[in-house]
């Protein structure tokens, strides 16, 4: 027996494109409950998420660096002149209205990050 569910949607898809930058000043450090794991974030208003897209729409999340998106979570691996090795991963997580982009170093030692781009697309 096959049985088949349809739902009625509208063919209009609908479509908004937010940029926002984060400043090196708006990151904030966090630890966890044992005071380890140190990670920096920020918290961004973002009303265009509504409740409505939230719960039914796709938000998807770009880094933008030199000129170039990169879907996140952003994960790049790096090595200094000393050999010390790390990866840093950036990523985020979403309400209705709000995202908060969290930037983390595997070896917990990274500084505040730089000022970074974003690029959010809405989609519902």
């Amino acid at each position: 027996m096959f049985v088949s569910c349809q739902k009625e949607t509208s063919t209009d898809t609908k479509w908004n494109v937010v940029n926002f930058g984060i400043n090196q000043a708006d990151w904030s450090k966090s630890v966890d409950v044992d005071g380890l794991n140190p990670f920096y974030s920020c918290l961004i208003n973002m009303p265009e998420i509504t409740s409505y897209i939230y719960s039914q729409g796709l938000v998807q999340i770009y880094y933008v660096l030199d000129g170039a998106q990169q879907v996140l979570p952003y994960v790049r691996h790096y090595e200094d002149a000393l050999g010390n090795k790390w990866t840093q991963t950036i990523d985020a997580d979403f309400t209705a209205g709000s995202i908060k982009v969290y930037v983390t170093d595997s070896d917990f030692n990274g500084g505040v990050p730089p000022a970074m781009d974003f690029r959010v697309v809405l989609l519902w």
